[in-house]
Protein backbone atom coordinates (compact mmCIF):
# COMPACT_ATOMS: atom_id res chain seq x y z
CA UNK A 1 0.00 0.00 0.00
CA UNK A 2 3.03 2.35 1.01
CA UNK A 3 4.81 1.96 -2.62
CA UNK A 4 1.46 2.50 -4.49
CA UNK A 5 0.75 5.87 -2.31
CA UNK A 6 4.51 7.04 -3.09
CA UNK A 7 3.92 5.75 -6.94
CA UNK A 8 0.70 7.50 -7.09
CA UNK A 9 2.51 10.81 -5.23
CA UNK A 10 5.21 10.35 -7.90
CA UNK A 11 3.19 10.44 -11.04
CA UNK A 12 1.33 13.69 -9.93
CA UNK A 13 4.15 15.81 -9.38
CA UNK A 14 5.74 14.33 -12.98
CA UNK A 15 2.77 15.25 -14.32
CA UNK A 16 2.61 18.59 -12.56
CA UNK A 17 6.11 19.22 -13.73
CA UNK A 18 5.03 18.48 -17.22
CA UNK A 19 3.12 21.08 -16.85
CA UNK A 20 4.70 23.46 -15.57
CA UNK A 21 7.16 23.17 -18.24
CA UNK A 22 4.58 23.81 -20.95
CA UNK A 23 3.73 27.33 -19.20
CA UNK A 24 7.61 28.09 -19.59
CA UNK A 25 7.26 28.34 -23.46
CA UNK A 26 5.16 30.90 -25.16
CA UNK A 27 4.82 28.74 -27.93
CA UNK A 28 2.76 26.76 -25.70
CA UNK A 29 0.15 29.53 -24.95
CA UNK A 30 -2.49 28.67 -27.90
CA UNK A 31 -5.61 29.09 -26.35
CA UNK A 32 -7.80 31.18 -28.52
CA UNK A 33 -8.64 34.54 -26.65
CA UNK A 34 -10.74 37.61 -27.45
CA UNK A 35 -9.87 41.12 -27.57
CA UNK A 36 -11.65 44.11 -26.65
CA UNK A 37 -12.25 44.32 -29.95
CA UNK A 38 -13.57 41.20 -30.77
CA UNK A 39 -11.20 39.44 -32.65
CA UNK A 40 -9.63 35.46 -31.44
CA UNK A 41 -5.95 35.26 -31.28
CA UNK A 42 -3.37 33.69 -29.10
CA UNK A 43 -0.63 35.23 -26.63
CA UNK A 44 1.71 32.86 -28.27
CA UNK A 45 0.86 34.63 -32.39
CA UNK A 46 1.05 37.96 -30.46
CA UNK A 47 4.69 37.56 -29.23
CA UNK A 48 6.09 35.22 -31.67
CA UNK A 49 9.84 36.33 -32.09
CA UNK A 50 9.71 39.00 -29.47
CA UNK A 51 10.35 40.12 -25.80
CA UNK A 52 6.92 39.44 -24.84
CA UNK A 53 5.43 40.59 -21.32
CA UNK A 54 2.34 39.06 -19.97
CA UNK A 55 0.34 41.17 -17.94
CA UNK A 56 -3.00 39.25 -16.03
CA UNK A 57 -5.58 42.06 -14.49
CA UNK A 58 -9.01 43.19 -12.98
CA UNK A 59 -11.11 45.90 -13.80
CA UNK A 60 -11.61 45.62 -9.62
CA UNK A 61 -7.43 45.25 -9.23
CA UNK A 62 -6.25 48.77 -7.99
CA UNK A 63 -2.52 47.75 -8.12
CA UNK A 64 -3.43 46.14 -11.50
CA UNK A 65 -4.52 49.26 -12.88
CA UNK A 66 -1.17 51.03 -11.59
CA UNK A 67 0.95 48.71 -13.25
CA UNK A 68 -0.82 49.16 -16.59
CA UNK A 69 -0.77 52.86 -15.91
CA UNK A 70 2.93 52.65 -15.75
CA UNK A 71 3.71 50.21 -18.44
CA UNK A 72 1.76 52.27 -21.22
CA UNK A 73 4.53 55.14 -21.57
CA UNK A 74 6.84 52.22 -21.09
CA UNK A 75 5.17 50.21 -23.82
CA UNK A 76 5.42 53.49 -26.13
CA UNK A 77 9.09 53.34 -25.69
CA UNK A 78 9.81 50.05 -26.13
CA UNK A 79 6.81 48.86 -28.78
CA UNK A 80 9.08 48.03 -31.89
CA UNK A 81 11.11 45.52 -29.85
CA UNK A 82 8.39 44.35 -27.45
CA UNK A 83 4.73 42.63 -27.43
CA UNK A 84 2.61 43.60 -24.38
CA UNK A 85 -0.58 41.66 -23.62
CA UNK A 86 -2.60 42.57 -20.78
CA UNK A 87 -5.12 39.60 -20.11
CA UNK A 88 -8.33 40.60 -18.00
CA UNK A 89 -9.58 37.62 -15.65
CA UNK A 90 -13.06 39.83 -14.99
CA UNK A 91 -15.72 36.98 -14.79
CA UNK A 92 -19.14 37.53 -17.13
CA UNK A 93 -20.32 40.14 -14.21
CA UNK A 94 -17.64 42.31 -14.94
CA UNK A 95 -16.32 42.09 -18.48
CA UNK A 96 -18.11 44.37 -19.98
CA UNK A 97 -16.05 47.10 -17.85
CA UNK A 98 -13.11 46.03 -19.53
CA UNK A 99 -13.70 47.71 -23.12
CA UNK A 100 -14.42 51.02 -21.50
CA UNK A 101 -12.08 50.84 -18.77
CA UNK A 102 -9.27 50.60 -21.71
CA UNK A 103 -10.77 53.19 -24.26
CA UNK A 104 -11.06 55.70 -21.18
CA UNK A 105 -7.12 55.54 -20.49
CA UNK A 106 -5.91 55.20 -23.56
CA UNK A 107 -3.73 52.60 -23.52
CA UNK A 108 -2.17 51.30 -26.90
CA UNK A 109 -1.38 48.06 -26.12
CA UNK A 110 -3.14 44.33 -26.96
CA UNK A 111 -5.54 43.38 -24.81
CA UNK A 112 -7.55 39.98 -24.31
CA UNK A 113 -10.14 38.32 -22.24
CA UNK A 114 -10.07 35.15 -19.90
CA UNK A 115 -13.42 35.03 -18.51
CA UNK A 116 -13.75 32.48 -16.77
CA UNK A 117 -9.69 32.41 -15.34
CA UNK A 118 -8.77 29.31 -17.72
CA UNK A 119 -5.97 30.67 -19.83
CA UNK A 120 -4.85 32.26 -16.30
CA UNK A 121 -5.23 28.86 -14.17
CA UNK A 122 -3.28 27.40 -16.77
CA UNK A 123 -0.29 29.68 -16.42
CA UNK A 124 -0.46 28.73 -12.46
CA UNK A 125 -1.87 32.37 -11.89
CA UNK A 126 -2.15 32.70 -8.17
CA UNK A 127 -3.15 36.48 -7.65
CA UNK A 128 -3.35 39.53 -10.00
CA UNK A 129 -1.67 41.23 -11.30
CA UNK A 130 0.45 38.50 -12.32
CA UNK A 131 3.50 38.86 -14.66
CA UNK A 132 5.14 36.77 -17.27
CA UNK A 133 8.47 38.09 -19.37
CA UNK A 134 9.17 35.68 -22.32
CA UNK A 135 12.75 35.85 -24.35
CA UNK A 136 12.20 36.77 -28.11
CA UNK A 137 13.12 32.28 -28.20
CA UNK A 138 9.96 32.10 -26.36
CA UNK A 139 11.74 30.82 -22.78
CA UNK A 140 10.35 32.15 -19.75
CA UNK A 141 12.73 34.25 -18.58
CA UNK A 142 10.52 35.68 -15.40
CA UNK A 143 7.42 35.73 -13.15
CA UNK A 144 6.33 38.68 -11.20
CA UNK A 145 3.58 38.37 -8.68
CA UNK A 146 1.99 41.64 -7.30
CA UNK A 147 2.54 45.10 -7.82
CA UNK A 148 4.12 47.98 -6.10
CA UNK A 149 5.49 51.52 -6.68
CA UNK A 150 8.82 50.99 -8.51
CA UNK A 151 8.30 48.15 -10.22
CA UNK A 152 7.26 49.18 -13.60
CA UNK A 153 10.90 50.61 -13.75
CA UNK A 154 12.78 47.62 -12.65
CA UNK A 155 10.82 45.73 -15.16
CA UNK A 156 11.39 48.49 -17.66
CA UNK A 157 15.35 47.97 -17.23
CA UNK A 158 14.67 43.86 -17.56
CA UNK A 159 13.20 44.65 -20.75
CA UNK A 160 16.15 46.94 -22.10
CA UNK A 161 18.57 44.09 -20.83
CA UNK A 162 16.63 41.78 -22.70
CA UNK A 163 16.73 43.51 -25.31
CA UNK A 164 20.20 44.40 -25.62
CA UNK A 165 21.00 40.99 -25.41
CA UNK A 166 19.26 39.84 -28.73
CA UNK A 167 16.12 39.07 -26.29
CA UNK A 168 18.03 35.68 -25.55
Amino acid sequence: MRIRNTFLIASLLLVLAALQVQAQKLSSLTTQLTSVTGDQTTVAALGAGRVTVVSFWATWCKPCKEEMKAMQPIFEKLKDKITYVAISIDNTKTMAKVAPYIKSQGYTFNVLLDPNSEFFNAVNGTNVPYTLVFNADGSLHSKHDGYFEGDATKLEEELKTMIGSGGQ
